[in-house]
């Protein structure tokens, strides 16, 4: 795979050399200098003024660690470099995984995008990874790490690298989730306080300020205190094609109590590029990854198109609230062991509600097995490795893998083997508690997804941020006991709480969100009808990674599972990746 020079010249280039190892930074973002006491820091330069703003706190850091803290919990884009005393510590935002590197001996080059690192290196495709992304409903963890590219690595939830002195890497946790709180009205106090917080700096930072307006709790919250704080905030809102949806209605009744007006955006079923095969990203940028939502990719690149002053502008998005404030599927299995006291009455509740018989019922409430042993058993189960059957349940710590019938003998084999090799290197889950390694799964998919906004539509300068996902937020939400998570009154009680005085109670009595699954259905049909007789041209069929017969016969059924229709959706993200890719390296 040939990189051309003009592809190369777009990558900034940053070279950071001690006494003993030599560093290379490949980034599109530009990467500067910043000395406090005997640290040297580098960052992405639109950082900079984050770590200006805390220079304080730096300066009354005693070690290393600290710095580090105060560093993963600040800068929002691309990834740092401390330097002190002769070793590097390289690390990225607390939830944000994108830091990836290869080793060359004589100089370690890092990146925040593997992506990056690949097209400077010539380095090839791993098409047994890209047989891996193909499978929808793998879990996000540990398999999120897993790199697209050949020869290239990527870090670990929660950890940095270090770079000794003797040019050893080391990689290094720093974080573990926070215990429970036992008095919440407290944290309800902090929540408030830090968004408050966090956005009144915001609005200092950047002159032009955009929201979502989706009709949903999330964006709404973040809406109603940007008007608390008298921030001059321009709405957007995507129409919904069916009048069952009620998600614009909802939108104009909080833009009328707000008494601000909000454009209108074309539908997303009419923006979205999730069927798109031949179509570059926006500002020809690559991701690290396929963009599994690009079903908004259009609607962010119009807001984008609408902004005027790119470098001095902010979008919020309220990414992350499903995740803190909502009830994970595994609620009850955590609700259980929090209040034992409790145990049996909630147990038959659990039962009754759900309608499942008490025999079933306590084996999936009292069932221990490990994160490791659940995922090993379902990879099994997925790919036909296995006859015990074990009963489905929402409480295991993930959902049942679906292999798709499409995926060839021996890229199912090479997807096994390679998935098997990840889980042994694993530790464990991400909390010894379901949900909140649930919580934790998800928030990091989100993060994941805010880089890509601020990698693909910050290229001119402008700031993709979404509030819920600030470190110090996750880690109050985290410390509530899962009990405060329901209220049969109220969406997302924590919220409301934490917002009491902010955000009217109406925004969180909303029975339900809207529904767009027509939409989806709708542009499914669309895509097969456009793609049936070129299947076989498709890259992932040449590569031998897709039976062709096999996804067209699927493909010609006269209606779909929603799961098929998922499959086929990524598959042409996917695909779409590759073309993209082979298209830059001509």
């Amino acid at each position: 795979m040939n990189v051309t020079q003009s592809e190369r010249k777009v990558l900034f280039e940053k070279h950071i050399k001690t006494d003993s190892t030599s560093t290379l930074i490949i980034s599109n973002y530009k990467y500067v200098k910043y000395s406090a006491n005997e640290f040297d820091i580098y960052c992405a330069s639109s950082e900079y003024s984050r770590i200006f703003d805390n220079e304080k706190i730096i300066l009354n850091c005693i070690d290393t660690s600290q710095i580090l803290k105060e560093l993963q919990k600040n800068i929002y884009k691309g990834i740092f470099v401390l330097v002190s005393k002769g070793e590097l510590f390289i690390g990225g935002s607390l939830f944000d995984t994108s830091l990836s590197w290869v080793d060359l001996d004589k100089e370690l080059i890092i990146s925040d995008s593997s992506s990056d690192i690949a097209m400077y290196m010539n380095f090839s495709i791993s098409k047994a990874a890209v047989a891996l992304n193909l499978i929808h409903s793998l879990p996000y963890y540990p398999f999120q790490q897993i790199s697209l590219w050949e020869n290239v690595n990527t870090i670990r939830p929660f950890h940095i690298l270090k770079y000794k002195s003797n040019k050893v890497i080391e990689m290094v946790q720093t974080w573990i989730p926070p215990s429970l709180e036992k008095e919440v009205e407290s944290v309800y106090l902090s929540i408030k306080e830090r968004l408050l917080k966090l956005l009144r700096q915001e609005t200092i930072n950047y002159s032009e300020i955009s929201a979502d307006l989706s009709g949903g709790v999330d964006s709404a919250t973040i809406i109603y205190i940007l008007k608390a704080l008298q921030a001059d905030v321009k709405l957007y809102h995507s129409n919904t094609d069916s009048e069952w949806n009620s998600d614009s209605k909802w939108a104009q009744l909080i833009s009328n109590d707000l008494n601000t007006k909000f454009i209108h955006l074309d539908s997303l079923s009419s923006t979205g590029r999730n069927f798109k095969l031949n179509l570059d990203y926006s500002n020809s940028i690559l991701p690290d990854k396929p963009l599994f939502w690009a079903d908004t990719e259009g609607y962010v690149e119009i807001i984008e198109k609408m902004t005027k002053n790119p470098k001095d502008a902010i979008h919020f998005t309220g990414l992350g609230g499903d995740e803190l404030f909502t009830p994970m599927p595994s609620y009850a299995w955590s609700l259980v062991r929090q209040n034992k006291f409790r145990s049996i009455g909630l147990s038959l509740r659990y039962c009754f509600l759900n309608r499942i018989p008490m025999k079933n019922g306590f084996a999936n409430l009292l069932s221990n097995l490990s994160f490791k042993e659940t995922v090993r058993h379902e990879i099994d189960k997925g790919f036909g490795y296995t006859k015990k059957i074990h009963s489905n349940s929402t409480l295991n710590w993930c959902g049942p893998i679906t292999v798709p019938r499409w995926l060839t003998k021996m890229y199912c084999d090479l997807s096994y083997e390679m998935l098997i090799t990840e889980l042994e290197t694993t530790q464990n889950g991400l909390d010894l508690d379901r949900s909140r390694h649930q919580m934790i799964e998800s928030i990091l998919f989100q993060r994941h997804i805010v880089t890509q906004l601020n990698k693909i539509y910050g290229a001119n300068g402008m700031s993709w941020k979404a509030p819920f996902l600030d470190v110090e937020i996750i880690n109050y939400s985290l410390s509530i006991p899962v009990r405060y998570r329901q209220d049969i009154n109220l969406t997302k009680p924590i919220l409301y709480k934490s917002t009491k005085g902010i955000v009217p109670k109406n925004i969180f009595t909303r029975g339900f969100k809207g529904d767009y699954s027509k939409e989806l259905y709708k542009s499914y049909k669309i895509a097969v009808k456009e793609y049936s007789q070129k299947i076989r041209q498709f890259k992932l069929v040449e590569w031998g990674i897709v039976d062709a017969d096999i996804l067209i016969s699927e493909l010609s059924m006269p209606t779909a599972l929603h799961s098929r229709i998922e499959s086929f959706e990524r598959l042409v993200s996917v695909e779409r990746w590759i073309r993209i890719v082979l298209e830059k390296n001509k």
